[in-house]
């Protein structure tokens, strides 16, 4: 008797995860995006500068588009130049990098993650550089595979880890180089600690990653 209860109470929950309340285990995709700003005070040579970033995405993606922009003046502003965001989220185009010095443009296959593209641009100013940095990919929620994925992703990684990697290491990169002064301008989602003060190469750890 106890066992026919039994499957009759989970019968009920099912039918009613499958009713109403089957939207627990509806799978959505949604948009992560990624904005890092860094000022980078260093009085390196700008071909040092440009090296340096250009090995510091490269740790992470084998095939990133890299350019290196001839400037519209060969004098310095006071204050760098910033990226400018596409209206509309996630949008294929990504950013634009006017003015920049150097960019970089990558669209990895990453585990996890779908449409994931990563740009990043270097801008010149009369006290260094500015690394604007922005990254998006499409990345599957909830529904019945919900846990699984996240099983996977602690053992193989996620996109986000990803991301903030290959950030990092750009940034860090730039700085053991040119033994620069790094600051953080602006990040979205916020991020915890100074993590790119780290060794190159290193992980994000769990107390510095993105917060949601």
């Amino acid at each position: 008797m106890k066992r026919l209860m039994m499957a009759a109470v989970v019968g009920s929950a099912l039918a009613g995860c499958a009713t109403g309340g089957g939207e627990l285990f509806a799978a959505r995709d949604t948009t992560v995006e990624y904005v890092r700003v860094f000022d980078i005070k260093t009085g390196a040579p700008g071909p040092a500068v440009v090296r340096a970033a250009s090995e510091g995405i490269s740790r992470n993606i084998g095939n990133a588009a890299l350019a290196t922009p001839l400037p519209d003046t060969a004098e310095l502003q006071e204050q760098p130049g910033r990226f400018k965001l596409a209206e509309t989220p996630g949008t294929a185009l990504g950013p634009s990098c006017d003015g920049a010095s150097w960019t970089a443009k990558a669209r990895p296959e990453v585990r996890g993650g779908q449409d994931v593209q990563i740009v990043a641009c270097l801008f010149p100013y009369k006290l260094g550089y500015q690394l604007d940095m922005y990254a998006a990919f499409v990345k599957k929620e909830g529904g019945w595979l919900a846990w699984p994925r996240r099983a996977v992703g602690k053992i193989m990684g996620t996109p986000e880890k990803y991301v903030e990697k290959t950030m990092l290491d750009v940034v860090r990169s730039i700085r053991e180089t040119t033994r620069g002064q790094v600051a953080l301008v602006e990040a979205r989602p916020e991020v915890a600690g100074a993590p790119w003060l780290e060794p190159i190469g290193s992980a994000p750890r769990t107390s510095d990653a993105a917060k949601p």
